[in-house]
């Protein structure tokens, strides 16, 4: 059964309890890696000056950047182990199948999360990286609220 490293581990200790349950989950049937919980304010506007995020850390906060009791309500997230020059369509199907796992466990088990690859929830143009979004994300989790 695939299970957490350490490093994988310890980042997701930084987010909220039901990101936690919920990748624990995950991880005993589909192995993934915790790429980030917790975020500075630094490393979001650095992210953000890099259009890696459309959040800037002040005027609009990440779900990454710790709330009141010190937590992330965000996590990022990928199958493991993820090859990105095996090519696009392969990806694709493995971050696909990895969401799809991911949002049925999180129903299984109550926890409404969204996905940044699907921000609005309605799988259209989801097998094309490109989307019918804006901006992608495929290896953002983040609580609903």
């Amino acid at each position: 059964m695939p299970s957490f490293s350490r490093a994988s581990a310890s980042k997701l200790d930084t987010c909220c309890p039901e990101l936690r349950h919920l990748f624990r989950k995950v991880v005993e049937t589909h192995d993934c890696t915790i790429l980030e919980g917790v975020r500075s304010d630094a490393r979001q506007a650095e992210l953000y000056r890099q259009g890696r995020s459309k959040l800037d850390g002040v005027t609009k906060r990440s779900k990454h950047q710790p709330r009141n009791d010190g937590l992330s309500y965000a996590t990022d997230v990928a199958p493991y182990p993820i090859d990105w020059n095996i090519g696009a369509e392969f990806v694709a199907m493995r971050w696909l199948d990895f969401a799809r796992k991911v949002l049925e466990v999180a129903d299984a088990m109550g926890i409404a999360i969204r996905w940044g690859g699907d921000w609005d929830g309605d799988w259209d143009g989801v097998s094309d990286p490109r989307g019918d979004q804006r901006f992608n994300d495929w290896p953002h989790w983040e609580i609903r609220a």
